[in-house]
C-alpha cells in the first residue's frame, strides 16, 4: 500500500537533494532540460533588464516531478519552479505555492490566457502558476513500418480491435515494438495519461463519469467499473496475453530517449503519446523539419473501445506550468522572472518554433500559428477534450494506476489487479470516498 499522501511520502528523503541547490542567488529557478529553449532566453532577458542574477538549476526530465515534490515539501525548493499541471492543486493545497492572482491582475499580457487552461493551474479559485503550453493526445505511427506490414495509410482505427489488429500485423512483419503503450511506475504520469486515461475515456459510456477515475459530482474515486476493467484488459492483451509489445522501453534508463530512438530507427510501429511529439520526435529543443517529420510519421486520434454508446474518439489535455515558491526570498522579483519568460517577445517565438499548442489567444489566433498544418489540425482536437482530476489525492490515485499497469505487464490477472486497486483506494481514502459501477 502507498503511504497516505504523495508529498509526505517523499519528504523523508528530500534532504538528500538539498545539497545541489544554490544558496546565494537573488532568484533561483529549477526547470527540466527539455524546456531550455523557452526558459534560458527568458533568464537572459531578465538578467539584462534587472541586473539581478538567476541561479538556474537544469535537471533531466526523468524523475523531475518527484524532485519538485521533494524540494517543496522539505522547504529547499527554488524560488521559481516548472511543474506538471497535475501537481498544482496538491502543492497549492499544502501551502507550497504562491497565489498569483493579485500580481497577475497588474500584468498587461494576462488577458490573453485561455480561462479553461488557467483552471488546470488553479486551486479553489486562485491561480498558482502559468501554463507553458497545452496538449492533446493521439496515436503516432511509423509510415515505413506500416508499409512493411501492409497496413494502408492514412490509418484511421475505429476501435481498439483495429489497433490490436494493426499491432499484430506489425509484429508479424518483424517490427520490434508494435504498440508502445506506456505502462509501469517508471513511466509515471505518462502511464496514467497517455495510456490508461486515453483508453478509459472511450471504454464505457460517458454518463455519470463511468469512464473516469473520479466521480466528479460526489468527489469519490471509482474503485471498479466496466470501463476500468476494459482498460486493464487492453493492457493485458498488449503485454501478456497477445504479447504485442515488449515491456523493456517502459523501464529504460531514459524512457523518452529510448522511445524516440526506437521510432527514429524504425523499430516502433504505434506510439501512444501526444502533440508534443511533433517537436520531440528526435530533440525537443531542435525539432526536425516539417518535411522530415511528415515523411517519417503520421498520427491519428485515439478511437473509443467500440462498445455501444462509447465515444468515437477520446482526448485529455494537460501541460506544464511555472509557479512561484510560497517561501521565495523575494516574491516580487520571482514573479518578474515568470512574466519575463512569458513575455510575448520570448514566449511566442518559442511556441511557434517548437510547434507547441498555444495557451494564449494572442498566439493561437496569429497568422503564423494557424499557418502550421500540424497545429491547425491538432488544435481542433482540443474542442472535445477534458482534463485530469486535478484535486488533492490525484497523485496517489495516479501512482496506484501506474502500479496496476505494471502488474498487468507482469501477467497478473485483470480481476486481481482490479481488486488490488479497489482495496488500495479504500485504504487511502476511506470506503465512503470510493464508489463502484456495475
Amino acid at each position: 500500500m502507498l503511504r497516505r499522501g504523495f508529498l509526505t511520502t517523499v519528504a523523508a528523503v528530500s534532504l538528500m537533494a538539498a545539497g545541489a541547490l544554490p544558496t546565494q542567488a537573488e532568484v533561483s529557478f529549477m526547470y527540466p532540460e527539455w524546456l531550455s529553449a523557452l526558459v534560458e532566453p527568458g533568464i537572459e532577458a531578465f538578467q539584462a533588464e534587472t541586473g539581478e542574477t538567476v541561479k538556474a538549476i537544469k535537471l533531466p526530465g526523468q524523475g523531475y516531478d518527484q524532485r519538485i515534490a521533494l524540494d517543496l515539501s522539505a522547504g529547499t525548493a527554488a524560488d521559481v519552479n516548472v511543474m506538471d499541471s497535475f501537481m498544482v492543486s496538491e502543492l497549492a493545497s499544502a501551502g507550497y505555492l504562491l497565489p498569483l492572482d493579485e500580481q497577475l491582475a497588474g500584468w498587461d499580457q494576462y488577458q490573453y490566457y485561455l480561462q479553461g487552461l488557467l483552471e488546470v493551474a488553479s486551486y479553489q479559485g486562485n491561480v498558482y502558476a502559468l501554463p507553458t503550453d497545452t496538449d492533446v493526445r493521439m496515436l503516432w505511427y511509423d509510415l515505413s513500418n506500416f508499409e512493411k506490414a501492409g497496413i494502408p495509410t492514412p490509418w484511421e482505427p475505429k476501435s481498439w480491435a483495429d489497433i490490436l489488429d494493426a499491432a499484430q500485423k506489425l509484429k508479424d512483419a518483424g517490427v520490434q515494438y508494435p504498440f508502445q503503450l506506456p505502462a509501469g511506475t517508471k513511466q509515471a504520469e505518462a502511464a496514467t495519461m497517455q495510456g490508461v486515461y486515453m483508453a478509459l475515456l472511450g471504454a464505457d459510456v460517458p454518463e455519470g463519469d463511468r469512464n473516469r477515475l473520479l466521480k466528479r459530482d460526489t468527489n469519490q474515486w471509482i474503485g471498479d467499473s466496466p470501463g476500468l476493467r476494459r482498460t486493464f484488459d487492453l493492457y493485458a492483451k498488449v503485454y501478456s496475453e497477445d504479447q504485442l509489445n515488449p515491456a523493456d522501453l517502459n523501464y529504460a534508463a531514459d524512457i523518452g530517449a529510448a522511445v524516440r530512438s526506437a521510432l527514429a530507427n524504425d523499430q516502433l510501429g504505434i506510439l501512444a503519446s501526444g502533440s508534443w511529439e511533433d517537436a520531440c520526435l528526435w530533440d525537443c529543443n531542435n525539432p526536425p523539419s516539417r518535411e522530415v517529420r511528415d515523411a517519417e510519421v503520421a498520427w491519428t486520434p485515439w478511437p473509443g473501445s467500440g462498445e455501444p454508446g462509447t465515444k468515437a474518439t477520446t482526448n485529455i489535455s494537460g501541460g506544464w506550468t511555472i509557479g512561484v515558491n510560497a517561501n521565495a526570498s523575494d516574491k516580487d522579483l520571482a514573479f518578474k522572472l515568470v512574466t519575463t519568460i512569458f513575455d510575448a517577445s520570448n514566449f511566442k517565438p518559442w511556441t511557434l518554433s517548437t510547434h507547441r499548442m498555444a495557451v494564449r489567444t494572442d498566439i493561437s489566433e496569429s497568422e503564423e500559428y494557424m499557418a502550421d498544418p500540424f497545429l491547425a489540425k491538432a488544435t481542433a482536437l482540443a474542442a472535445d477534450t477534458t482534463g485530469r482530476d486535478t484535486v488533492p489525492g490525484y497523485q496517489t490515485v495516479s501512482a496506484l494506476i501506474q502500479q496496476a499497469t505494471s502488474d498487468l505487464v507482469d501477467g497478473v490477472p485483470v480481476d486481481e489487479v482490479m481488486q488490488t486497486y479497489h482495496d488500495a483506494l479504500i485504504d487511502e481514502f476511506g470506503e465512503e470516498n470510493v464508489v463502484t459501477y456495475e
